[in-house]
């Protein structure tokens, strides 16, 4: 199983005024184990991205955040609806987070030009799901939790 996603809503902790691209994901995921209760143990990964901007008024400076996030993912399917058509979950994630942050504030002081730094620790997310398959391998999802974002909703395809 393969999701496609686009996160809606705030992420990561960055309010006011600040200008973000929407966080894009791609998760894969594989049915490891059926007949645990009533539902389907799976295993996956998601890579994601989101990026934020942020204009100083009435100059010229500007900062940037950028993030990226590798993480595990362990879900559990169960069908609520009793619907062949669809599949809802429910899982935790684990990974890293690798924040990037630029800012030209300072640009003017000459040992503090072109300001940057990095950082990455460990993250961790919970959510809730839902996939309707149109065809047999072509289907939308929508996620509620956190990982990047509150919504995430997406197309997803089955291998």
């Amino acid at each position: 199983m393969v999701n496609l996603g686009v996160g809606l809503g705030l992420g990561y902790g960055y309010y006011g005024t600040l200008k973000s691209t929407p966080a894009l994901s791609l998760s894969v995921e594989h049915g490891l184990r059926e007949g645990v209760g009533p539902g389907t143990i799976g295993v996956g990964g998601l890579v994601g991205y989101k990026a934020y901007h942020y204009d100083y008024p009435g100059t010229k400076y500007k900062a940037t955040w950028t993030n990226i996030i590798v993480a595990a993912r362990g879900t559990y399917h169960y069908n609520v609806f009793q619907n062949p058509k669809l599949d809802t979950y429910g899982g935790l994630s684990v990974g890293v987070r690798i924040q990037k942050w630029s800012d030209s504030y300072y640009d003017d002081i000459p040992e503090l030009k072109g300001y940057s730094s990095s950082s990455s620790y460990i993250t961790s997310g919970i959510f809730v799901g839902a996939r309707y398959f149109f065809s047999n391998n072509i289907g939308a999802f929508t996620e509620l939790g956190y990982d990047m974002n509150y919504l995430k909703l997406g197309l997803t395809a089955k291998f």
